[in-house]
C-alpha cells in the first residue's frame, strides 16, 4: 500500500514537471516572438539600432538601464497616466539586436541616438536615462544641446562607476545574496515563475514589464559587460556643460546606483532640479511612482513645449 502511495505520488510529480516544461517552453517562445515582433531594426550613418517609436506629442527618447533593451523603455512609459508623449526606447549598443560594434562608449552612443533622430526626422526630444543609461543621457546633452530640450536622470550613473567597488561596500551577506541575485535573474526559468507575483504588485501590467526585460539575457550579456567595463573608465563629465533643464530622481537608499550620484548632478549642472525619495531603493522610481510620475510629467510638458517635431 504504501509504495502505491510513493508510485501515485511520484507519478503526479512527473506530470506536474512535464506540464510546467510544456507551459514553460510555450510562453518562452511566445515571449521571444513578442520581443522581435516589437521594435524595428534601422540602419544609421553610424550604424544599425534598434528602436520602437508610439505614442503622440512631444518626443521623450527612453535610455534603458544595465541590463536592459527596448523594452524596458516601453515597460517605463506605461508608468506614465497620460498618454500625451511620443515615446522613443531604443536597444543601447550590445543589448538585444543592436550590435556593441555600432557605439560602445557613452560619447558614440550619444552620437548614434543623434543618427537615429536624422533618419526618423525628428528635431528636438528630452532624453530620460534610466540607471546604467545615465552616461550615454549626459553625453546626447553635453554632445547634442541643440537638439536637446531636457534632461532626466532616474536613478542613474553620473560618474565612475564599479559595481565590484560597490559590492565591496556590503557586509557579506549581502555581497553573497547579490552575487546569487544577479545569476539567478538571469534564467528565463526563474522569470517565468516570477511573473504572476508582478502582476500582484501595484501597476501590475507595468511591474510585468520590467520583469519581462531581464528575459533572454543572453542576447544582453555583452551590453552589460560593456557597460561595467565602460562605466569603471569614467573620470569625470563636466556636469557643470549641461545646458539644458535637468530632473533627476533618485532613493537616498539606493545602494545600486549611489545617491552620491544625484547629488553630484543637482550640485554641478546649472539647471538642475533633485527630487529626492527618502529611504528609496533602486527602484524608486516604481515604488513611488504616484509622486515621481506627475512630477515627471510636468518636466518634460515644460521643458518640452510644442518644439518637439515627430
Amino acid at each position: 500500500m504504501q509504495g502505491k502511495r510513493w508510485l501515485l505520488a511520484g507519478a503526479a510529480v512527473a506530470i506536474s514537471a512535464i506540464c510546467y516544461t510544456a507551459t514553460y517552453r510555450s510562453w518562452r517562445q511566445k515571449a521571444i516572438s513578442r520581443l522581435a515582433a516589437g521594435s524595428s531594426l534601422i540602419e544609421t550613418r553610424l550604424g544599425p539600432i534598434e528602436y520602437s517609436l508610439s505614442g503622440e506629442g512631444p518626443v521623450v527618447l527612453i535610455v534603458h538601464g544595465s541590463p536592459g533593451g527596448y523594452d524596458m523603455g516601453q515597460a517605463f512609459a506605461r508608468l506614465f497616466g497620460r498618454p500625451q508623449f511620443s515615446y522613443l526606447s531604443i536597444s543601447r549598443p550590445g543589448y538585444l539586436r543592436t550590435p556593441l560594434e555600432t557605439a560602445p562608449t557613452p560619447e558614440e552612443q550619444a552620437d548614434l541616438y543623434a543618427a537615429l533622430l536624422d533618419e526618423l526626422h525628428i528635431g528636438q526630444i528630452s532624453v530620460l536615462g534610466i540607471s546604467g543609461g545615465g552616461p550615454s543621457a549626459i553625453q546626447f546633452a553635453l554632445r547634442h544641446a541643440g537638439r536637446c530640450s531636457g534632461l532626466v536622470m532616474i536613478s542613474g550613473v553620473t560618474q565612475h562607476y564599479s559595481e565590484r567597488e560597490i559590492w565591496r561596500t556590503y557586509p557579506p551577506l549581502k555581497r553573497i545574496f547579490r552575487q546569487f541575485y544577479n545569476k539567478v535573474i538571469a534564467l528565463d526559468a526563474v522569470i517565468y515563475l516570477a511573473l504572476p507575483f508582478a502582476r500582484l504588485q501595484p501597476a501590475g501590467a507595468a511591474a510585468t514589464d520590467l520583469v519581462r526585460t531581464a528575459l533572454l539575457y543572453s542576447q544582453r550579456k555583452h551590453g552589460y559587460d560593456n557597460d561595467m567595463e565602460q562605466f569603471e573608465k569614467i573620470s569625470t563629465y563636466p556636469l557643470w556643460n549641461i545646458d539644458v533643464p535637468t530632473f533627476a530622481v533618485h532613493g537616498t537608499g539606493d545602494d545600486e546606483v549611489l545617491f552620491a550620484d544625484a547629488e553630484l548632478l543637482a550640485s554641478q549642472a546649472p539647471q538642475a532640479q533633485l527630487m529626492v525619495i527618502p529611504n528609496g531603493s533602486h527602484m524608486a522610481f516604481y515604488t513611488h511612482a504616484s509622486i515621481v510620475m506627475p512630477a515627471l510629467e510636468e518636466f518634460l510638458l515644460c521643458t518640452a513645449g510644442t518644439r518637439n517635431s515627430h
